[in-house]
Parts: structure tokens; sequence; C-alpha cells
């Protein structure tokens, strides 16, 4: 049924090219019925017919369906005496059938479809073998028909059978005169059938052979028995032009039902000198296949379904496994490769040919010099025998080599930082989803932040290309400690992170993050230069510290903030309070954008006195905030979150603004300072800003002092340095404030020309009673001194400390001992002093924010 169906024939219109070879086989025959039609799981359809109307009947009572049962012709000379047929309806009923005679329409493909038969109401004798066979070539030339039909437009069907088709069906009757002469006779021949009908076989018969033609269609015509009949014999033809082409000729007659003598004659001609063109096309297409199979880049190689010996293989296939052809065909996998190899070649071929559908493989073929390559193959079964058995393997191989290797880099780089080689952020959260996956046992570990500290400055002294350098040494030391069954990444800049399974309570984590401590304060020497570091960690441990990647690396990073916060090599461990501290900080981030907005951070004044005159010489401007329901919040806090969150531009910008505003009012000419947070000096147009502050307030620039910390220079050296020179040239002054904390480089000195050096309180807290502190205060003091900066105490709070300052030449102080922080009301005195006043004085006044 599939076969028939695939010709999609069923229940479509009349087409005279049926109509054409179901009457040419009524009058073949002399039958008054002929029919062409096809046999479904229900019905016998007819497509064309002559001398009947119907156009279906029941499979089960149809002559047709006891067609297709055989190869052969199905012939009953009188159905009413045959015991299948006697009782049939169509044998006892309209059209009361009497003679049968059917031949089956056989695919290509072998499938019996449906029938060409003639009826006749009356009996008859047996069809001649000759008639059999030209009824055989017309139901052929039916299939043929169908299987042009299948794959041409039907409109152009008719075209097309003339064009494609090599035979030609001429008929004659018993004197030799032609009676039917079809298109593909005329296109051969050259007559038209109006110049060829009427005319006798001598008008392509070869003058030569007339006479022997003309004699042995007499004879049989008379009875006599054919000699070419049955027989395909290849012959001369004339055609009109006067040439003679070579012929196949199937000879057949049809009887005079009343004397059993033939009644004429047909013929089906086909033109061996097409056939033979074709048969040169096919070569040269056969040629040209070869050389593209030849020239193909790709391996192509065919062997033999039974035994696997090689029976083709292509110069690419030579090329690949650097073996010879004369040394490949006729052998086996087994014979020419390794065992590994043969087994996997040997197993691709039985799944191809088990499925028969191309099937796809990566392989790996071992060459004779121990080299490998991997081929990407496609394998198919091919030439099926009579049992629909492929006869043989056809694969195609493409060398992949390069192309897999490339890919690998591709994926490696996707998950791998370049510079160090470990995993990145990407395959890292990957790995850390994939240990907290719920779905399936989950397992106890630990996540492990590390930032380096201090590697800014090896950036800044040694360069980038040192800094790289750096980085990996300590890549592989982090990852000699882990282990390779630790997953050790690089988050970006100076920031990695450790995947570890640990105990619960984070023991193991704990000490794998001392290991890591250890290995990163060994001094890194490279290049002639020695870089000396420390690391901070923050552990979160999982799941108690978090079930999902977000979560647990939130948390980490909290823990991996306080540790810095505490100094370089800390380790510290996340707990809920750091997560309390988050909130409490999202919260004041909140408040502080109202009160930014709002204008509620206000400057405060704190002043600074000169030890040698004794006089107050400025302010330091404070940021203070009161909130309505928090009361003070600490300058510590919100500083830090408006730097955290990016406030501090705009509320930096506030805090110059007024303090520079208020400066202008004053009638000693005091300066101010005024601190610089890296966020605030590295956001947009920032000199211009100053600029545009100073213009519209009307203050003179060299009254307006910027303090910076060394965190301003980490960050990026060479750019805020270019700011920094910028604001000297437009007449601001620049300090070093809490200079002795941190890393306090003396590097900063030498890149830029610092105007003051402040002393960070806790030393002047401590060195009354802690000689080191004593020892830093006097060192700062003549580093200064040997600098020509003017240095500043800050903290200073007694009479000690102010009497141990003045020893030492310290030349300005500041703290509760000269003067809290308050609004500048309360300093009036100072900044607008009455004539007689000791007070005055030309000074300097430090404003913060």
């Amino acid at each position: 049924m599939r076969s028939l169906y695939s010709l999609d024939i069923l229940d479509t219109v009349e087409e005279a090219e049926f109509d054409h070879i179901t009457s040419l086989a009524a009058r073949l025959t002399g039958a008054p019925i002929a029919a062409v039609s096809f046999i479904d799981a229900k019905r016998q359809w007819v497509k064309s017919r002559v001398g009947i109307n119907a156009c279906e009947v029941d499979r089960d009572v149809a002559f047709c369906a006891q067609t297709i049962l055989g190869d052969g012709m199905l012939e009953i000379c009188d159905a009413a005496l045959d015991p299948c047929f006697a009782q049939n309806p169509l044998v006892t009923g309209p059209p009361y059938i009497r003679y049968y005679a059917g031949s089956p329409l056989i695919t290509r493909s072998g499938h019996r479809i449906g029938s060409l038969c003639i009826v006749d109401t009356v009996t008859r004798l047996p069809m001649s073998a000759d008639t059999t066979i030209l009824l055989a070539g017309l139901a052929k030339i039916v299939v043929d028909y169908l299987e042009l039909r299948r794959s041409r437009a039907a409109e152009r069907v008719a075209t097309l059978i003339a064009e494609t088709t090599s035979d030609a069906i001429i008929c004659a009757d018993t004197r030799n005169r032609i009676t039917y002469w079809n298109t593909a006779a005329a296109k051969m021949l050259g007559w038209s059938a109006e110049e060829a009908l009427g005319q006798t076989l001598d008008l392509i018969v070869p003058e030569r052979l007339r006479s022997g033609h003309s004699g042995g269609l007499a004879r049989v015509a008379a009875g006599g028995m054919p000699r070419l009949f049955g027989k395909i014999v290849e012959l001369p033809a004339c055609r009109r032009d006067g040439q003679e082409i070579p012929i196949e000729l199937s000879l057949g007659n049809w009887s005079d039902n009343d004397r059993g003598l033939p009644a004429g004659f047909a013929a089906i001609v086909r033109d061996v000198s097409d056939r033979k063109g074709l048969e040169a096309d096919r070569l040269r297409t056969q040629e040209l296949l070869d050389t593209v199979i030849e020239a193909m880049p790709v391996m192509l190689f065919v062997k033999d379904a039974q035994d696997g010996r090689y029976t083709i293989v292509n110069r690419a296939f030579e090329t690949i496994t650097d073996l010879a052809r004369n040394t490949v065909l006729g052998r086996t996998d087994a014979e020419l490769f390794s065992p590994a190899d043969a087994a996997v070649f040997m197993e691709n071929d039985r799944k191809a040919l088990a499925n028969q559908h191309t099937s796809l493989s990566e392989e790996t073929l071992t060459k004779p010099d121990g080299s490998t390559r991997v081929v990407r193959t496609q394998k198919l079964g091919i030439d099926p025998d009579e049992n629909n058995m492929p006869r043989y393997v056809l694969g195609i191989s493409e060398d992949i080599t390069d192309r897999r290797a490339a890919q690998d880099r591709l994926s490696h780089l996707a998950c791998h930082d370049v510079l160090t080689g470990l995993a990145n952020r990407m395959k890292f959260t990957d790995r850390l989803a994939s240990m907290l996956d719920t779905s399936s046992e989950m397992i106890s570990g630990a996540l492990l932040c590390i930032d380096l500290d201090r590697f800014k400055i090896i950036n800044d002294l040694y360069g980038h290309g040192f800094g790289d350098e750096v980085l990996k040494e300590l890549a592989c030391r982090l990852q000699a400690v882990c282990g390779d069954n630790v997953l050790v990444a690089r988050l970006g800049g100076d920031e990695f992170a450790v995947l570890c399974e640990s105990d619960p309570d984070g023991a193991q984590a704990m000490l794998l993050a001392r290991r890591i401590v250890d290995a990163v304060k060994e001094p890194v020497a490279l290049s002639g230069r020695v870089a000396h570091l420390d690391a901070s960690l923050g552990i979160a441990v999982f799941p108690a510290d978090g079930s999902d990647p977000s979560e647990l690396l939130r948390n980490a990073d909290m823990a991996l903030y306080r540790s810095k916060a505490e100094g370089p090599g800390t380790i510290s461990f996340f707990d809920v309070s750091m997560d309390q501290v988050v909130h409490q900080r999202r919260m004041i981030e909140c408040e502080l954008r109202t009160a930014i907005a709002a204008g509620a951070i206000v400057p405060v004044y704190q002043p600074v006195m000169c030890l040698e005159r004794n006089r107050i010489v400025g302010f330091e401007v404070l940021a203070r905030w009161h909130h309505l329901t928090l009361g003070d919040v600490s300058p510590a806090l919100f500083i830090s979150v408006a730097e955290e969150s990016g406030l501090i531009v705009e509320l930096g910008r506030q805090i110059l603004t007024m303090a520079v505003t208020e400066a202008q009012r004053w009638s000693a000419p005091l300066k101010i300072a005024v601190n610089l947070s890296p966020v605030q000096l590295l956001s947009g147009d920032f000199v211009g800003n100053v600029i545009s502050v100073l213009a519209t307030a009307g203050l003179d620039p060299t009254r307006l002092e910027f303090e910076v910390t060394e965190g301003l220079l980490i960050r990026d050296t060479t750019r805020a340095i270019d700011i920094l020179q910028r604001l000297k040239v437009i007449g601001c002054k620049i300090s070093m404030d809490d200079f002795g904390t941190g890393y306090s480089s003396l590097s900063y000195f030498r890149l830029f020309p610092f105007d003051k050096v402040k002393i960070d309180q806790s030393f002047i807290r401590d060195m009354a009673d802690d000689q080191q502190a004593r020892a830093i205060v006097q060192a700062v003091i003549g580093l200064g001194r040997g600098l020509g900066l003017s240095v500043v105490a800050e903290g200073v709070e007694t009479d000690g400390q102010i009497a141990i300052l003045r020893g030492e030449g310290c030349a300005q102080v500041q703290g509760y001992y000269v003067g809290k922080p308050a609004g500048i009301e309360a300093f009036d005195y100072i900044v607008r002093p009455r004539p007689a006043s000791d007070e005055l004085a030309e000074g300097h006044v430090a404003v913060a924010a």
C-alpha cells in the first residue's frame, strides 16, 4: 500500500496518457473492454477504461485483485466455468464478464499495485505468448509513466513522457501497413503520425532487409511460427533523413478470434543509440564522480558488509591514515589498525547496517607512527540485496583534530582565567550551584573568598606586567596548597575564591585558610624584584550559611569585608550579625539619599592651632547628620556608606559649596581644607567643579586645601596624581592625611609634592607611654622638616601632648585641646574678629567632608 500511495494516483482525474495505453490495449487485443486500475486496501479503482463506466468495485470481487497476487498475467478464458469466478457478481451481472486477461503493474521496487486488463463479454481462446508479452510491455509502460508522473508536475506529464522515453510503439496490420504510430516513434524516426499511418513498414526497414521482413511478416500472418516474437532483437532502422540507427525490437501480435490467425502486429522499439549515448553519459558521470571522490578533502571509503574488507578508498583516506591504497584494499580494519581502533570501527559499521540510516560518530584513528587523529564519521548501508540488506558500508570521515583542539581551547578559555589558568567566575559559580543542588544530597563544604593586601602598591611600584607575574605565581601557590581536587578560581583583579568540602563547623576550611595565608605571605621573588603580600579571607560554610550561590557568595564577601577591616592576614567566618550590619547599611543608604536631597547634612568646623604663635590658624570642616529618628548618625558610618553607594560625589559637592561660601563671608582670610574621597576625586570633571564652586563664591583658590589619604592614590595612582597636579595649578594646597596608618608608603612623597602631612591621632594618643609611637611621631616631624612640609598633629587633647609636640618641633595641632567641632557661629570671634582682638590670625582652616 505504501508503494501505491506514494504514487499519488488514486482518485485523480482522467489523463490522456493512461487512456491512450488503455485504448491501445483494447485495439491491440480486439477487446471491447480494457482498463488500467489500482488495488488499495478495500477497492479496485479504475484510472482509465474503455467500454465500461464503473470507476471502482469492491476488492473482494475484483478480478484484478487476483492478478496482483502473481508476477505474470492472469487469464480467464471463460469466467462462467471458472470455480473462483463463476458466482462473481461481475460475471452473473453487469458487465457480464466471460473473458479476462490482466497483466500486473509491478513497480521498480517489486510491488504489485494494480493491473492493465482486457475484458470481453464472450469467451476467448488463450492469448498468444506474443500478445501476452505485448500486454506486459504496455503494463510496463504504465508503470514507467507512473514513475515519471510521480516526479513531474501534472501539467507537464505528456511532454515529459515524450522527452524522456526512448521507446516507440508501432502497430501494423497483416498487410504490413502501419496502423499506430506514437509520439516517441515520430521523434525517433522523423515521420509524424499523419505521415506514417497507412504506409508500409518498409518506410523504416532498410532496403536490404525489406524482402526478408515482408516475407517473414506474411508467413506469420498466414499462421507460420514467428521467429522473433518473444525476443528482444537488435536491428537497424531507417530515419526520415536516411540515417540508419540501431534499435531494440520487441514484437507481438493479436489474433483474429474467428480464425485464430494474427490480426495485427505490434512492436516496441527502443533506440539503442540513445541508450548508448546514455551509457556514455553515465560513463562520463562516473568518471566525474570518481574524480570528485578522489579530490574530496574528506576520507571516503566503501567496505563489504559481510567481511568488512575495503573495496574503495580515496586519496584523502591515504593522506589522513598514512596507509597506501594498495595496502588497504581487500583488507579489514583488524588487519590495518590497532585492536582498540578496529573494535570501534567495526562496532560503528554494525550500528550503521542495523539502523539502515546514516549514523554519526567520532572516532580516534591511530596512524602507523603512533600519532592520533580525531575523525567525525558518517556511515550508511548501501546497495540492498533481495532481502533489503545492505551489501556495502559507505563511510565519509572528516578530520576534526585541529577543530576539536580549537574548540577545547575555546571551552577552556570560557571556563578559565586567561592570565592564571585558574577557573573563572562562570565555572566557579556553576560548580558552586552543582554542590548546592538540592535535587541531590547536599555536600557540606565551604567557600573561601581571598583578597590580596597591598597588591595595588605592587602594580604602582613595578608596573602591571610584574603584577601579572605575581598573580600567576600566587595562583600556582594556591592550587598547590589546595590540591587538585579543590576548585580554585580567580574572580577578578586580585580577588580569588576556593570551593572545598569541609566539615559543618568549618574546621577543615580554617586549616586550609591558614595554609593559604602562609603561602601568600611568602615573598614573591621575580625578575630581581621581591613582592611582599598578605591575604585576607572570608569564609562561608554551606549549607549553614546559604543554600544558593548568590547568597553564599554574598555572605563570604561580608566575612571578607570584616577581615579587611581588621587588617592583613585576617580570616573571618560569616555570622548573622554581618547580615544585620548589611541591613543597617542599606537602611542608612536609603535615609542618606533623602538627607542629601533635603540638604540635611551640614558642615561643622574644628580649629587648627599654630604652636609657634599659639593662635588658631584654621578649621577642619566635618560633616554632621542629625536624623529625626536615628539621632546623630556617626560620620564613620554614613561617610563609608556614601562612598560605597557613590552618594559621596553629591555629598562632597554640597559640603564643599557650603564651606567655600561660608569662608568667603569671613573677614579673616583663613584657609579651608576639604578631605577628598577616592570616589569623589575620580568621578566626572572634579577640577572643573572645584573651579566653578570657587568662582561662584568668589573665594581665592589659595585659601582652599584638599586632604587625601593614600587610599585615594592606591586606586588609580596615575590619574589621581594628574588631578591633584591640576588642583595645585589653580592654587589649591594638598595635604597627606592620617599618615602612619595603612601602608604609609614613602614613595608617594616622591610621586607628588604635598604641601602638608598630618600625623594620625592614634600615635598622638599613645606617644607619652609608647616609645614606638613617640619614635613614629618624631620620624614624621623630621620627614616634614626635611621635605619642607608643614606637619599637623591630630587628636591632641592634653597639655602633656602639647609639650611633647612643641619639643619635637611640630608646626600645628588639632583636637579637643584646641576646640571641638561646632557650627561656625561658635567661632565667630575668630572668623570675624574685632580690630583689637588678640585672636586675629592669618591661618589655615581645614574642612573635612
